[in-house]
């Protein structure tokens, strides 16, 4: 009998939430470290309340044995999801560069 590993890993969700539902459009993967991953997360600009229409929502997500578990939420705008994108990449990047040594791009 194997014995399956409980695997963590964190994540962020990009979507459209709207009055017919919600339409997932992007993910990025944070890696294994809840720490770093929270830290990510709090560097992104936007508001927990909720927005009434159409909003663009960014989603923190613990995924555990493949089945995801909300840990934060933040509405944003047009202009912040675009900053948003840019300090997730940034910090991909970067911590890729810490464990990985030089990447060949």
């Amino acid at each position: 009998m194997q014995h399956l590993a409980m695997e963590t890993r964190f994540t962020i969700n990009i979507s459209l939430q709207g009055p017919g539902g919600k339409i997932t459009y992007g993910k990025f993967s944070l890696g294994k470290d809840k720490k770093e991953a929270s830290e990510i997360f709090s560097l992104l600009k936007g508001s927990a309340e909720d927005v009434p229409g159409c909003s663009l929502k960014i989603e923190f997500l613990e995924e555990l044995m493949e089945l995801p578990i909300p840990i934060g939420t933040i509405n944003c705008s047009l202009d912040e999801l675009k900053e948003n994108i840019a300090i997730i990449t940034k910090e991909i990047f970067r911590i890729a560069h810490l464990e990985n040594g030089n990447i060949d791009c």
